[in-house]
C-alpha cells in the first residue's frame, strides 16, 4: 500500500501526520523532493518520531538548498527536476510518500 500525504501549504501538519502514519503502519517513509533545511529536513523529523525498528526512510530523489516551494527551490537553485529522474525506492513494506499540492513537475 502506499500513502501520499499532502497539505496545501507550509506548517499544515503534513510531516507529522506522515510520521503517525508511518510509525502506525512500520511504513516506509520517503519524499522525493526536500527543499532547505538539508539538515534537518523532513525526513530526519519523521526518523526522530519513530520507535519501531522496522521502518526505513529512504533518500530524496532532490536535496535542493533553498528553503521553498519545490518549483521556486529548483529554479533558484539552477536544478532541473522531471518526474523521469525521480525513482520510487523499492520496497515490499507499506510507502508513506510526503509531498505538497503542486508538487509534481512536468
Amino acid at each position: 500500500m502506499k500513502l501520499f500525504i499532502t497539505g496545501i501549504g507550509t506548517d499544515v501538519g503534513k510531516t507529522v501526520a506522515s510520521a503517525i502514519v508511518t510509525q502506525a503502519l512500520e511504513a516506509d517513509y520517503w519524499k522525493p523532493i526536500q527543499a532547505g533545511d538539508l539538515d534537518n529536513g523532513d525526513s530526519h523529523k519523521v526518523q526522530r518520531y519513530l520507535s519501531n525498528t522496522k521502518s526505513v526512510i529512504h533518500p530524496n530523489s532532490y536535496a535542493l538548498n533553498t528553503p521553498a516551494s519545490p518549483h521556486l527551490a529548483a529554479d533558484l537553485d539552477g536544478i532541473i527536476v522531471s518526474l523521469e529522474s525521480i525513482e520510487e525506492p523499492e520496497t515490499t513494506n507499506h510507502l508513506v510518500l510526503k509531498g505538497r499540492e503542486g508538487y509534481w513537475f512536468h
